[in-house]
């Protein structure tokens, strides 16, 4: 399955399964974005750091594979998005002030080739978040839960699509690359009281693939994942770390 046809899939539920970039994540990114005006958001999505951004007043420009997800963004009110390979970006040379990257570079096998594009059309500054579970190449607890409500949907009888190749780069595999001009270190909370079994299903909703799975089979899928998971609200309240990884433009080009 290739990466559009999976993030189509799941665009009308992305946001539910996800939290939203916080109040200490946009302080921080409009800090490094500073003097940059027009910025382009590779790999866009649903616009969920595109929207508050415009916000912020900085002008973006989105740019996704999947139509689905660049619906979501255009309904929110994101209007200049086009559809296009991150590798292959259709902007000429120094086309905006920064480029913006989150989420993205697990999807990628060819770092190099992304830091290079990205730092071909920015004219000032490169800007990746790198989640820190993503960095540390590792499952958080809600994955072990989304893996397993596949195992249990496929012994019921309903196999759900697989999802494309997941790719782990550190901190270290990039700067060996292009050395950073900053690394930012950012902590958030995630919400109190919410309850693993509720994460767990609002990951589920997700593989639920639009009404794939009936109602009552998901229930059940369900509840045999909290009998083998016991909720523990300190591994999904505990501080969640990511880091801004700043490159100058120019460098990528020279270095990437």
């Amino acid at each position: 399955m290739t990466g559009d046809v999976e993030f189509d899939r799941i665009a009308p539920v992305y946001d539910e399964t996800r939290q939203p970039p916080s109040e200490v994540e946009l302080r921080t990114l409009s800090g490094l974005l500073h003097g940059c005006r027009t910025v382009l958001d590779a790999g866009v999505g649903t616009g969920r750091f595109a929207v508050p951004l415009g916000g912020r007043g900085f002008e973006m420009v989105g740019v996704d594979l999947s139509l689905g997800m660049m619906g979501r963004a255009r309904a929110k009110g994101v209007d200049s998005l086009v559809r296009a390979n991150v590798l292959r970006l259709p902007f000429v040379d120094r086309a905006v002030d920064a480029a913006f990257m989150a989420h993205v570079l697990q999807l990628i096998p060819d770092t190099r080739a992304v830091l290079r594009e990205l730092g071909r059309v920015a004219r000032r500054r490169v800007v990746v978040q790198l989640p820190q579970w993503l960095e540390r190449g590792r499952s958080e607890p809600w994955h072990e839960r989304r893996n397993r409500y596949r195992e249990i949907a496929a012994e019921l009888g309903y196999s759900l699509p697989e999802r494309g190749p997941r790719f782990w780069h550190s901190v270290e595999d990039l700067a060996e690359i292009a050395r950073p001009a900053e690394v930012r270190v950012v902590t958030r909370l995630f919400p109190e009281g919410e309850p693993s079994e509720d994460r767990a299903a609002r990951w589920a909703a997700e593989l639920m693939d639009g009404g794939r799975i009936p109602a009552e089979v998901h229930a059940e899928i369900l509840r045999r994942l909290r009998a083998e998971f016991p909720s523990d609200a300190t591994r999904w309240r505990r501080p969640r770390t990511s880091r801004f990884i700043v490159w100058e433009a120019r460098r990528l080009t020279e270095r990437a």
